[in-house]
C-alpha cells in the first residue's frame, strides 16, 4: 500500500497538469473559408430545388435559415453561421426529395387520367388540353401547383363520367375536297407507328358516312387518333381531323 501511495504522490503533479491542459484546450475554430464552403453547398442545393419551380412554402425554411446564417457571419460568429447553413442545406434537400416523390405520384395519376379520357365519349377537348398541359409541366419537372392541378383534373374526369350518358358512339367522316381529289375516300389504318404515323391501309370510308368509335388514343398535344368500325365491319385507326360530330367540309 505504501508503494502505491508513493507512486500516486510521485505522479500527482503530472496528472494535475494534464487535467489543466485538457480544460484549457480550445475548440477548433471555424475559418472563413469553411463558412464560404458551407454557404456554397447550401446554395447549390437551393439552386437544384429551384429547378422544380417550388411554391414559396417549400423554400421558406431555407431562406429563413440562410438569413440567420448571413447575420451570424456578419457578426463574425462563423461557427453558428456554418451550423445554420448546414441546416438550410438539409431543408433544401428534404424539399427536393418531397418534390421528387410527389412528381412520381403525379406520373401515375396522369397515366390514370389518360386511360380514363381515352375511354370516354364524347371527348371533352378542354379536358384533353388540360391533360397535355399538365403532362408538359411534369415532363419539365415544373412542380409549382402541379399536384393540386392533377388532383382537380381527376375529380373533373370523375364528374364528367357521371354526367356522360351518351351511348351512341357514332361520328361522321369528313375530308376537304383536296384530300378527296388526291386520295378518294378517307382511309383507315391498321396501326399507329411510334412516331405518330398511320400505317397499312385497312379500308376507306366515304365522306359523310358514320363510323362507330371503339376507342381513342391521345398521342400528343396536337394528335389524337380514333379506332373506329365502319358499316362494313372493318376496324382501324383514323386521324381526329377526319372525324367529327358533323361534317366540317
Amino acid at each position: 500500500m505504501k508503494i502505491k501511495h508513493g507512486i500516486i504522490r510521485k505522479w500527482a503533479p503530472v496528472f494535475a497538469l494534464a487535467i489543466i491542459l485538457v480544460g484549457c484546450e480550445q475548440k477548433v475554430q471555424v475559418t472563413p473559408d469553411q463558412v464560404t464552403n458551407e454557404f456554397a453547398k447550401a446554395k447549390s442545393s437551393f439552386d437544384e430545388l429551384m429547378k422544380y419551380n417550388p411554391p414559396e412554402t417549400m423554400t421558406y425554411n431555407y431562406r429563413n435559415l440562410m438569413s440567420q446564417a448571413e447575420e451570424a457571419k456578419a457578426k463574425g460568429n462563423f461557427e453558428q453561421a456554418t451550423a445554420l447553413a448546414k441546416k438550410a442545406e438539409e431543408q433544401a434537400i428534404l424539399s427536393i426529395q418531397l418534390i421528387k416523390d410527389t412528381l412520381g405520384k403525379d406520373t401515375e395519376k396522369l397515366a390514370d387520367a389518360k386511360t380514363q379520357i381515352e375511354g370516354m365519349f364524347p371527348v371533352n377537348r378542354n379536358t384533353v388540353a388540360k391533360f397535355w398541359q399538365f403532362q408538359g409541366r411534369l415532363n419539365n419537372n415544373d412542380f409549382g401547383t402541379l399536384d393540386p392541378d392533377v388532383n382537380a383534373l381527376l375529380k373533373s374526369i370523375e364528374q364528367e363520367k357521371k354526367l356522360t350518358m351518351i351511348t351512341d358512339r357514332y361520328l361522321v367522316v369528313s375530308a376537304p375536297q383536296e384530300y378527296i381529289k388526291q386520295w378518294g375516300n378517307v382511309r383507315i389504318y391498321k396501326e399507329i407507328t411510334t412516331d405518330g404515323k398511320l400505317k397499312d391501309v385497312v379500308d376507306s370510308v366515304t365522306p359523310g358516312a358514320r363510323v362507330k368509335v371503339l376507342k381513342i388514343k391521345l398521342f400528343s398535344p396536337d394528335t389524337t387518333f380514333y379506332f373506329v368500325e365502319t358499316g362494313s365491319g372493318s376496324q382501324g385507326w383514323m386521324a381526329e381531323k377526319y372525324i367529327s360530330e358533323e361534317s366540317k367540309f
